[in-house]
């Protein structure tokens, strides 16, 4: 065991994976910069793998891809300028992907996307890197296993890690939490649909985890495998089923994509709520610094609310779909419709009309006057909701009808992706929720909104709906959905989809009640949905412990009308210090990204943007600058 001393700072950073990057390279980067920096001793530990973590693992199957294209991702905080790669400033992940030997890495664009391996690899340059940065500034210890718990002890914290070797102790001065994505307790569903699996050897039930780690490779060919959840990770259990098993995509006459099999497929059946996989993302056409500018919901909008409510209600808390939506609908209609004057008309007529709408204010009712005026007679505004379930309220006689309809959707949505973010009206304005993100953040994070309006409006209705509108895969899945149904590898159930045991056929089944006869049976069920575990239903060990022995507590969000409990770790708003159960602040434990999801927004983002200095790499600098600032002032 080893005791911190005056000399040497302790910092344990419990997660390896893309925030614990973060935070350790931004520690550096700041010792670096001190004229007499305090010699530290960074204690790197990780459940799976040093420098990936458990999602971007380097071992994984390489058709996994990722959703972000590669030029818009950097680790490094600060960009490349020539000088061997350091702390603060190294390769964006593009030109990292340039130095690979082999053709398919080195040969990416700017636009294209990466193998989510590759991405592990860089991370683990990006973490081999800051390792070589500090060397004259402190030791680096790099520990394999699981943190099983963290205490509070007269020298700082006490961890417990469980290692190959047996159960290591480390003591800290300062303890930063970033583990990334835990397996969820089973909910009673999922509990019923595993018992009833374990009950008939032939069937298997699989669930809450990332393709990279579900027993995908000893399900049988031919195998009848129900999936639920259209989302990323349902793309991921897709390839592996397919292209993993020795399948090819090829392209016919036409440009059209079609499937060959290799006859190791098993036969998938899949559905969700919407009964569409999530949209393409449009072709990106921006660069990494021409984001739009929020016309409407800025963070300064946002302040005026706050003030607004407070002179008028005496609370500064927000409702979502009040104060908050109306500005995003405003962002999204304003670039879609300057964007489709752009388009048919010019770029002086989109400019006429983009001063027309700026003038008018974030209110709708004169947009479509404006709209006619230019020539836009047969544009209406966007409607996100529709665009999230375009299958909501319509019925189906056969699979071949619903068929029919996904395939007009998914088309007509393909042709908006090829056009890109920028050309695309369609994908330009869903594009602009992603510029706005910032401000959502600051409209909803650590409490910003009212706990009913958190609860229903936006995580109930509109972060479940809008995000497969504008977080979706590249073009190229779409396409390959659709040839893998023309291939009958791929069924789809519909919408709504509701799954679970038959117990007379001795089967799972899914089933739409949108369409008729929808009903299927299958031998295997995968539930591709990855929830946000929370803390109440976290298998991580350490949460366990933090929560059971109350040295850490949930984000309640309350007032008199609601209480609800978000699941997210209680932290600090300036600096994600770690709040325990009797709500005192930890002197030195933070905690960062997934599991202080619900206290913040969108915290999944695992990448900085060269040259760019964006929340990801604000949070990390925080927590750096803090660890150091209370180190330099003895507040240890």
């Amino acid at each position: 065991m080893h005791n911190p001393t005056d000399e040497v700072l302790n910092v344990a950073i419990v997660g390896t994976g893309p925030r614990g990057i973060s935070v350790f390279e931004r520690i550096a980067a700041n010792l670096t910069a001190e004229p007499e920096p305090r010699t530290v001793r960074i204690w790197l530990i990780d459940a799976v793998e040093l420098g990936a973590g458990r999602i971007w693992q380097t071992d994984q199957e390489t058709c996994f891809l990722m959703n972000t294209v590669v030029g818009e991702i950097s680790m490094f905080s600060g960009v490349f300028d020539r000088a061997p790669c350091r702390p603060g400033a190294g390769l964006s992940f593009q030109q990292w992907l340039r130095t690979q030997p082999e053709p398919a890495l080195s040969g990416l664009g700017h636009d294209d996307y990466a193998p989510r391996y590759a991405y592990g690899r860089y991370l683990r340059y990006v973490y081999d890197s800051v390792v070589r940065g500090m060397s004259g500034l402190g030791d680096v210890v790099e520990v394999v296993g699981t943190t099983t718990s963290l205490r509070e002890v007269d020298s700082g914290y006490e961890l417990r890690v469980s290692t190959v070797d047996g159960e290591l102790t480390v003591t800290a001065d300062a303890v930063v939490i970033t583990t990334g994505h835990a397996p969820a307790v089973l909910s009673g569903h999922q509990a019923e649909l595993a018992g009833f699996a374990r009950e008939r050897p032939e069937l298997r039930y699989l669930s809450g985890d990332s393709a990279a780690d579900l027993e995908l490779s000893s399900i049988e060919p031919g195998a009848v495998v129900g999936v639920v959840g259209l989302g990323l990770s349902f793309y991921d259990i897709l390839m592996s089923f397919t292209v993993g098993r020795g399948g090819r995509f090829k392209e016919g006459p036409d440009g059209s994509l079609f499937y060959v099999p290799s006859g190791n497929e098993p036969r998938v059946v899949a559905g969700s709520r919407s009964g569409l996989p999530i949209r393409s993302r449009g072709r990106n056409q921006k660069g990494v610094t021409s984001r739009a500018a929020p016309k409407f919901l800025t963070s300064a909008a946002v302040g005026r609310l706050r003030e607004r409510n407070v002179q008028q209600r005496g609370n500064p808390a927000l409702d979502f779909d009040r104060d908050v939506l109306p500005l995003l609908r405003a962002e999204v209609n304003y670039v879609y419709y300057t964007t489709q004057a752009r388009t048919q008309h010019g770029p002086d007529r989109a400019e006429a009309v983009a001063a027309e709408l700026r003038a008018l204010g974030p209110d709708p009712a004169g947009w479509r006057g404006v709209a006619q005026r230019h020539g836009l007679t047969d544009v209406a505004p966007l409607d996100l909701d529709q665009l999230s379930r375009p299958l909501r309220g319509k019925r189906f006689a056969s699979g071949a009808d619903l068929v029919a309809e996904v395939r007009r959707i998914l088309l007509a949505d393909m042709e908006a992706a090829r056009r890109g973010n920028v050309e695309s009206p369609l994908k330009a304005a869903l594009d602009a929720i992603r510029d706005s993100r910032e401000a959502l953040r600051h409209a909803v994070d650590f409490g910003g909104l009212e706990p009913r309006s958190h609860r229903a409006d936006f995580l109930g209705r509109f972060a479940s709906r809008t995000s497969p509108l504008f977080t979706g895969p590249p073009l190229e899945r779409t396409a390959q959905f659709l040839a893998l149904i023309d291939a009958g590898v791929l069924e789809v159930v519909g919408p709504d989809v509701a799954h679970g045991c038959d117990a007379e056929q001795g089967r799972f089944f899914l089933e739409s009640p949108a369409v008729e006869d929808s009903r299927r049976h299958c031998d295997v069920l995968i539930d591709s949905r990855i929830p946000t575990a929370g803390l109440l239903r976290n298998t991580d060990p350490l949460m366990r412990q933090l929560v059971g022995e109350r040295m850490a507590a949930g984000f309640v969000h309350g007032d008199a009308d609601e209480t609800f409990e978000t699941g997210a770790l209680h932290i600090t708003p300036a600096e994600r210090r770690v709040i325990t159960a009797h709500g005192r602040p930890h002197r030195a434990v933070y905690g960062l990204g997934i599991p202080t999801e619900g206290a913040c927004w969108f915290t999944q983002i695992g990448n900085g943007r060269p040259g760019v200095h964006t929340s990801f790499t604000r949070d990390a600098d925080v927590v750096a600058l803090s660890v150091l600032r209370r180190a330099k002032s003895n507040a240890f």
